[in-house]
């Protein structure tokens, strides 16, 4: 086997004037940090329990130091630096967390370097290339951890080979019973990249969001990944209370209001309003008008609250959603 290790990969945002081809380098092994730690206890004539409390001490110092903003820490080997990611389509446009990531990039130095500089990295085949792969999912319309979704918001699924148009292709949340709830996919951005959220409203929980594919072989294997979700329910949205209209007020005559006689209202969304007479050049009603409503009118008689000036005025009403004055004239007879 040989010791370095190189596949080749096709450059799924390639455009015209990049490579279609990536080489991506092949770990031989992970080690865990405590395997780190004993190693470089051996390195340093101490117990792997003493080079792990440094280890430990160290990234909580690093942790602490990021959180307050320090964007670079220089060491022997080289610098540990906070770096931008994605490009800017104008000198003063935002910062877009859909092309633009803040990364820690650890920057070598020459010493470091020079290890490898001879080395020569053999072309392998890569098993990976036409694997399925589910990586996370972003809430996208509030600031969320990664993998927790809300109500029917639309959320972006990052992965590989999640080609959606692939014969037997789906995408959906699943319930611990196994009960499957559909996407809807608002924007397939990519093969690594797309847009959803669901088709209705879930109870909250744990989910796994599934991903089937063929990884865009015609005649390749129907694959199957995911990956694990917390949902919050979060109640869909009240619909707006439409706003009344007045269409026409009609007492004696049309646009008359008497003390002796009915009056009525036609208009629309008229449905529990309070009614109020208010005369020409005044704010607030002088008086309110209890009133019946039965097929989009609403009924009543201007005498229930006393006597009225003749004068020009308005009829208003007033509802959840809004209000709205009709001219009218007010007669005392």
């Amino acid at each position: 086997m040989a010791k370095h290790q190189i596949v080749i990969r096709e450059n799924t945002g390639a455009t015209k004037d990049t490579a279609p081809y990536l080489g991506s380098y092949v770990s031989k092994e992970t080690i865990r940090e405590a395997d780190f730690a004993a190693d470089v206890g051996r390195k340093c004539g101490m117990s792997a329990i003493q080079a792990q409390a440094i280890l430990d001490g160290a990234f909580e110092a690093f942790e602490d130091l990021e959180r307050e903003g320090l964007v670079r820490i220089n060491t022997d080997v080289g610098a540990i630096a906070a770096v931008i990611t994605g490009s800017f389509p104008t000198a003063d446009a935002p910062f877009d967390r859909e092309r633009n990531k803040l990364v820690l990039a650890l920057r070598l130095d020459d010493m470091v370097k020079f290890a490898l500089a001879d080395v020569v990295g053999t072309i392998v085949s890569d098993e990976n290339v036409t694997k399925l792969r589910v990586d996370n999912a972003m809430d996208l319309e509030n600031e969320r951890p990664y993998n927790l979704l809300h109500g029917q918001g639309v959320f972006r699924v990052a992965g590989f080979n999640m080609v959606l148009d692939d014969e037997g292709a789906a995408a959906y949340l699943q319930d611990g019973k196994g009960t499957i709830f559909d996407l809807v996919v608002d924007e397939v951005v990519s093969k690594q990249l797309f847009k959803a959220h669901t088709a209705e409203l879930l109870e909250p929980g744990d989910y796994k969001l599934v991903v089937k594919s063929r990884a865009g072989q015609a005649d390749g294997p129907l694959q199957t990944a995911f990956r694990k979700v917390k949902y919050l329910k979060v109640a869909a949205p009240t619909p707006p209370v439409p706003a009344p209209e007045i269409v026409s007020v009609e007492g004696e005559r049309e646009g008359v209001v008497n003390v002796t006689s009915p009056f009525t209202i036609t208009g629309n969304n008229l449905e529990g309003a309070t009614v109020g007479l208010v005369y020409n050049g005044a704010v607030e009603p002088f008086c309110t008008v209890a009133m019946t409503y039965a097929d989009g009118k609403l009924t009543g008689n201007a005498g229930f609250v006393g006597d009225l000036e003749n004068n020009a005025g308005c009829v208003r009403v007033t509802t959840a959603g809004g209000t709205d004055m009709h001219a009218v004239w007010f007669e005392n007879h």
